[in-house]
This record gives structure tokens, C-alpha cells and sequence, in this order.
């Protein structure tokens, strides 16, 4: 298989096709190849698609897409050693478009492939790309176990195991401590008995991030996301602190799994899949460089993940979008030079997304550095209102002072004001 397009894209995740997608739409001869058996067949979300920036490319796409409910209940929940506080934020307001709906990738991604060769747009599937080609300097194409293909500009969103940009010296390989681990179940369960448990209508839909015990001497979280009929349970941790702690993601996930404040959503629920990849948690500063002669790099490769708000698959939308929209003018101009595709860099990095990530640089470090905070606030939290709501006789004033002690018991005067000033600092 010797062939030439005009842009080859590895990798049918939500960057890859939003890339074809864009490049298809102005005409372009697109190849996507994917090395799973159909796109969605490998990739990991837990997950919610925030809609915005998919809308921005595709108007009214989630009156067709194959989504799961419409999120209308965010939450958080601080697990303690023997009980939980849930924080809960819930809109039923419609907004057009809606601002995120739960999605289980096989069936989104399928769909979105289709649409990318509605336009026109070739998918390769179960074929694996083995490195770049270079011809007179520049990327020129990429080397497959099915033979080469070759292309004017080559988009890499091969995933978060960025084997052919370290090939190609784009970037260096990731050290375990910028690198996390996300492990997923699909639970099945009838719809009523999902409403009737989380208090849902018909088309709606909840998600809640778990932090506390269970991660403890780890940087993680957990998570449980309705579908229709199903659940989504699973976590994500560093992995260089899941080894450091010598923890097997399987007994986390049944750990995480058997805690009242999650077992009983999952009560009676079949394991239907069960799935294992990893995410990128580097950040800003650990993006590796986006464009070269002949080639971009975006979604996971680039490292475009944001652990802090759980923003993935939206920004991957994100930077295919842009990766593709520069494509297609570098085809226009026929030049794939450096000069030329730096403008998608600079486009990235004035986007909403790298300017949070910006910001945020160097926050999971200090988390990394400071673990007790993983679980001092959720048991100082939990505790606190435990003292707070208990009648034993004694006033208000009392329990102040006793929750006081209880908060400073968990983490010093001192460290409290520095975690304070350090999260203000990123995040606001």
C-alpha cells in the first residue's frame, strides 16, 4: 500500500477526526488511519463532551450524535474514613446547545469517523503506524505495518503514548510522575433504576468526581457518570505514585468501587467493560513542540488534558479543529513549512484552553509534593460537619472552637494559608 494525500492524520480519537473533519470540509484528500479495529475501540473516557467547542465546527451536532444524557447535576464528594460529604450543583435550564452530555466513545467516535468520510474523508482501521517519513528534510508522510503512505502534512494525535513524536524528536519520552493511568467500567443497569437513583428525568444526567480516603498517598480521583443505561466507574492517579505506593489498579478500582458513598449507585449492576489507557498530566510545560516541516501534533500527543476540571475530549476538539484549519490553509498556499504551521501553535495558545493551562502549571506538582492534602481536607471537611450537626449539648460557640481544632489537627495554621494562597494564586 503505496499511496499520497494531501494530509494523512494518525489516530481517530476526537483530535484526529475533528482534524479530517476540518480538512475534508474544504476538500482536501484526507486519510485517517487508526490502529484499533474502529475508532472508539481503544480510547478511555469517563466521560463528558462539553459541547462548546464541537458546536463551534459542527452546529447543531448534538441533535444527531450518538450521546448519552444531557448533565444536568455536577457534584463532588469528600470521602472521609466512615462517611462522605456530597457537594452538588444542579440546573435543569435547557441551553442551545446544552453544555455537556455523558457519551460512551464507541459509539461517539464511530459516528464522528462517519461524518469526517461523509465529507469525503478515508479511514485506514486496524493498522499501526510505525514512525514518520522524511523526505529533504521534512515529514512527508508516515510508515505503516501495511506499507507507506505519504502526504503533504501529516497530523499526529496518535494518543497519550506518543511513540512516534519522541521517533521524530518532537518530544522526549514522559516520566512516570507526568503521566497518569485512567481505568474505566461500564456497569449496566435498567434507565428507571439509574433516575431513580440519582434523581433523574428521562434524558438527564449526573457527574460526580470522588476525592478523599480511598486516594490517599495518591494524585487522583474517581468518578461515576450516568448513561442510559449504564454507568461509567473508574479512576485516574499518577502512575509514578500508583507504583510508588505499589498499588494494582484493579484493587483501587474494586476499593473505589465497594464505598457506600459509590456502591450503591452500582448496586446490582453488571460489568459489561472494562477498560485500561493512559492520559497526559504534564501540563503546560510539559507540551511538547506542536509543529514541525510537514507535520502537527495535537489532542493527548500535545498533552492537552486538564486533570483539574476534567477537560480532555473537548480540548483534543479543540486543537483538531485548529491543527486542521491551519492544514488547510498551508494546502492553499502549498507550503507545510515551519513558518507556516507555527500559526497553529499561536492560534492553541491564545485559545481559552492553554491559557487555563497555563495558569494552572505546576499546581499538580504541588499537590504531588504536598499528599497529605488528598485527604487533610476531605477528613477535616467531614469531620467538621459531623461535630457541626451533632446535638450532645453543647453550643455553638463550643463546636467552633472544637471544629477549629479538628481542621488544624489535619494539616498546620501555616500549610492551610500556604494551600490557600497557592491554589488562589492558579486558579483565580
Amino acid at each position: 500500500m503505496t499511496e499520497k494525500f494531501d494530509a494523512v492524520v494518525v489516530g481517530a480519537g476526537p483530535a484526529g477526526v475533528t482534524a479530517a473533519y476540518a480538512m475534508a470540509s474544504s476538500k482536501m484528500n484526507v486519510a485517517i488511519i487508526e490502529r484499533g479495529e474502529y475508532p472508539g475501540s481503544k480510547n478511555v473516557i469517563g466521560g463528558v463532551l462539553y459541547t462548546k467547542t464541537l458546536n463551534d465546527l459542527m452546529p447543531g451536532f448534538w441533535k444527531e450524535a450518538p450521546l448519552e444524557r444531557r448533565v444536568i447535576e455536577h457534584s463532588y464528594c469528600l470521602m472521609g474514613k466512615h462517611e462522605h460529604t456530597l457537594l452538588t450543583h444542579r440546573s435543569a435550564r435547557r441551553s442551545d446547545p446544552p453544555n455537556g452530555y455523558t457519551i460512551l466513545r464507541s459509539k461517539f467516535d464511530r459516528w464522528y469517523a462517519r461524518k469526517a468520510q461523509d465529507l469525503g474523508a478515508t479511514l485506514v482501521t486496524k493498522t499501526n503506524v510505525t514512525e514518520l517519513l522524511r523526505q529533504d528534510g521534512k515529514i512527508a508522510g508516515v510508515r505503516t505495518d501495511r506499507g507507506d503512505l505519504f502526504a503533504d502534512v501529516v497530523i499526529v494525535a496518535e494518543g497519550a503514548n506518543t511513540m512516534l513524536c519522541e521517533k521524530a524528536g518532537l518530544n522526549e519520552k514522559r516520566p512516570p510522575n507526568e503521566m497518569a493511568i485512567a481505568v474505566k467500567e461500564v456497569v449496566s443497569l435498567p434507565s428507571e433504576r439509574i433516575r431513580e437513583r440519582f434523581g433523574l428525568e428521562e434524558d438527564e444526567g449526573a457527574a460526580i468526581e470522588y476525592l478523599g480516603e480511598p486516594f490517599g498517598g495518591l494524585v487522583g480521583f474517581g468518578f461515576v457518570y450516568t448513561n442510559r443505561e449504564s454507568i461509567s466507574v473508574g479512576f485516574g492517579a499518577l502512575i509514578s505514585r500508583m507504583v510508588g505506593e505499589k498499588i494494582k489498579p484493579y484493587d483501587l478500582m474494586e476499593r473505589f468501587k465497594a464505598e457506600p458513598s459509590v456502591e450503591r449507585f452500582l448496586r446490582d449492576g453488571q460489568v459489561k467493560e472494562y477498560q485500561a489507557h493512559m492520559i497526559p498530566e504534564a501540563g503546560y510545560t510539559g507540551m511538547p513542540r506542536l509543529f514541525t516541516d510537514g507535520a502537527l501534533v495535537a489532542g493527548d500527543s500535545a498533552m492537552l488534558a486538564n486533570p483539574l476540571t476534567g477537560e480532555g475530549a473537548d480540548l483534543a476538539i479543540l486543537s483538531g479543529r485548529l491543527a486542521g484549519q491551519v492544514a488547510t490553509h498551508a494546502h492553499g498556499v502549498s507550503d507545510y513549512s515551519s513558518s507556516t504551521l507555527s500559526e497553529y501553535q499561536r492560534l492553541l495558545l491564545n485559545s481559552f484552553a492553554l491559557k487555563d493551562m497555563k495558569k494552572q502549571s505546576g499546581l499538580l506538582r504541588y499537590i504531588e509534593e504536598n499528599l497529605e492534602i488528598m485527604s487533610a481536607y476531605p477528613g477535616a471537611f467531614n469531620s467538621a460537619l459531623e461535630e457541626w450537626f451533632k446535638v450532645d449539648g453543647s453550643t455553638r460557640s463550643e463546636k467552633i472552637k472544637r471544629i477549629r481544632r479538628i481542621v488544624t489537627s489535619k494539616r498546620k495554621v501555616t500549610r492551610i494559608l500556604r494551600d490557600a494562597y497557592t491554589f488562589g494564586r492558579k486558579l483565580m
